[in-house]
């Protein structure tokens, strides 16, 4: 069974940036919102569709879920890709992220945390960015 870990309640995403053209590392909070923007189906639709136009090698997809109960959208890619001469090879670099519309929760898996934590928080930033769910906050300089 697939454990979901709930973004900005039971996950805070940390994610390491320059500063000082680029002499000294940062870090960085993903925070929700003071007032975030209510998102719709045809938000995620939207969002999906300029990730395919942007890259069409990624196949990425938006698709409809049911785990205990409750209905998920979720946006990722496929679990694989065809190379040229017809082999079929893993895509590593992939995090799912599940949308709760009724609810406006997120969720990633927790496997994803625990194997690929900065590309998972990576991929939150960029992503609820993008939707209009989240901001960047300064944390501390390292180094």
């Amino acid at each position: 069974m697939i454990r979901l870990v709930k973004i900005f309640d039971e996950h805070v995403p940390v994610v390491r940036g320059k500063g000082q053209f680029g002499r000294y590392d940062q870090l960085f909070e993903v925070v929700k919102k003071s007032e975030p923007r209510r998102l719709e189906l045809e938000d995620l639709v939207e969002y999906v569709e300029g990730l395919r136009r942007r890259y069409p090698t990624h196949e990425f997809r938006l698709r409809e879920v049911e785990l205990n109960g409750r209905k998920f959208h979720v946006i990722d890619r496929k679990s694989w890709k065809r190379l040229e001469d017809g082999r079929r090879v893993r895509v590593r670099d992939r995090i799912p992220i599940y949308v709760d519309l009724e609810r406006q929760e997120f969720y990633v898996p927790q496997s994803y945390l625990k194997r690929r934590k900065r590309l998972a928080n990576y991929i939150i930033m960029r992503t609820l960015g993008a939707l209009g769910v989240s901001r960047v906050r300064y944390v501390k300089t390292v180094g």
